[in-house]
């Protein structure tokens, strides 16, 4: 009698747990091809990157004159409109500036006018015979008047030039001293180096232009004995009317001059007052009261309340991206916010970096560079809370079959 189980064995627990194991992680694969299908399906028509930041055209404002800050006008991050008085610097200066250019102006005024008296005197005198002659002695003694009051007047122009010359050398002496202390830059010492070459210079010209008065003063006096020994003849004097007509045209071009130099100290004086570019805020204050600042040092920073991105995309991912793409724009500080493509950037962003690379070893390693593009907010939207520098997350929606 045969003693075997004619059922067959039952199958091992182990084999029905490990296809069990193997059914799971086929079914997690294909939900992971079939969700990574599914996802590059639905985003075929968008690009993103997180190599983003919210931007703005932050205007630097600078001094364009010297000068000490008198008032302090605004505090860091307040809001400012264009025009806006930002600081004011100390008038002084600027004020004797412009009152030693009036003064000048109103000396060259006066001499034109006795130019001009002096041309209508010098042809009433060319009439001839006695009568000429005798005309011609009064006028040579308005002239030796006339030469007389311009020797006054270029006296004083060289006692005034000696004395800015002596002011020039005492500031470029201080300025010295504060150069060898590091109180002050090399430029303001140039400055006053300048400005004290400058005030000799006048004093030369002035001193030149009282030798000429002086020499023009014995001339007229010269002429006047001359016109009493010909009242009883007649003499020619066309060479004097030529004289006098020349030093009138002299006199007003001496008034074009002084008039030039007036418009600049008061341009200059003007200037001392610095306002603000554009409308938003003022940030990085670096001046204070009292502080020296010099023309083209920064003093603040202006930041626009308009914004915008700066996003970076992969040169693979800029083929289909055009101005008009709708943006979907990720900001932290404000949520998610729409925006528009403004245009892409004609160059990458390493071509336009102070040093550009520039591989010539040979060893040539192709990295995938990043291209700007500009994006604007669109519109109907807050965007108060954004701030320049700020980081974001863009995604384009390309068009549809946008090539």
């Amino acid at each position: 009698m045969s003693t075997t189980d004619p059922a067959s064995p039952p199958p091992p627990a182990r084999k029905r747990k490990g296809t069990r194991a193997y059914l799971v992680l086929a079914l997690l694969a294909g939900s992971v091809v079939a969700a990574y299908l599914i996802h590059g399906y639905l985003t075929r028509d968008e690009v993103s990157t997180d190599n983003a930041q919210v931007d703005a055209d932050v205007v630097p404002v600078a001094a364009r004159v010297t000068g000490v800050v008198r008032d302090l006008l605004v505090d860091d991050n307040q809001a400012v409109t264009a025009g806006q008085p930002l600081l004011a610097l100390d008038l002084a200066d600027f004020d004797a500036k412009v009152a030693a250019a009036t003064a000048d102006l109103e000396a060259a005024r006066a001499q034109a006018a006795a130019a001009d008296a002096q041309v209508e005197i010098v042809k009433s005198t060319s009439s001839g015979g006695l009568s000429s002659a005798r005309a011609q002695l009064q006028g040579s003694s308005v002239s030796v008047r006339t030469a007389a009051a311009q020797v006054q007047a270029a006296t004083a122009t060289v006692a005034r030039a000696r004395t800015e010359l002596g002011k020039a050398e005492a500031d470029l002496a201080r300025a010295v001293r504060l150069h060898d202390q590091g109180a002050v830059t090399g430029q303001a010492l140039e400055a006053a180096q300048a400005t004290r070459d400058s005030a000799a210079a006048a004093l030369d010209l002035a001193t030149a232009n009282l030798t000429a008065a002086r020499d023009q003063q014995q001339l007229s006096q010269t002429r006047v004995a001359e016109a009493q020994g010909r009242v009883a003849q007649s003499a020619p004097i066309d060479q004097q009317v030529a004289a006098a007509t020349a030093s009138a045209r002299l006199a007003h071009a001496r008034i074009a001059s002084a008039e030039a130099a007036l418009q600049l100290a008061e341009l200059s004086r003007g200037y001392a007052t610095i306002t603000a570019p554009v409308d938003g805020v003022v940030s990085k204050l670096a001046v204070h009261r009292g502080q020296m600042v010099q023309p083209g040092a920064t003093i603040a920073m202006v930041v626009p309340r308009t914004t915008y991105v700066i996003a970076n995309f992969k040169e693979t991912q800029i083929a289909r991206i055009h101005a008009g793409d709708t943006v979907d724009v990720d900001v932290d500080a404000a949520g998610t916010l729409r925006g528009i493509v403004d245009s892409v950037a004609p160059a990458t962003g390493a071509r336009f970096s102070l040093f550009p690379p520039d591989n010539a070893t040979g060893n040539f390693v192709k990295v995938v560079q990043r291209v700007p593009v500009k994006i604007v907010w669109a519109p109907d939207q807050d965007t108060s809370r954004l701030r320049a520098g700020l980081s974001a997350e863009v995604t384009v929606h390309l068009r549809r079959g946008g090539k």
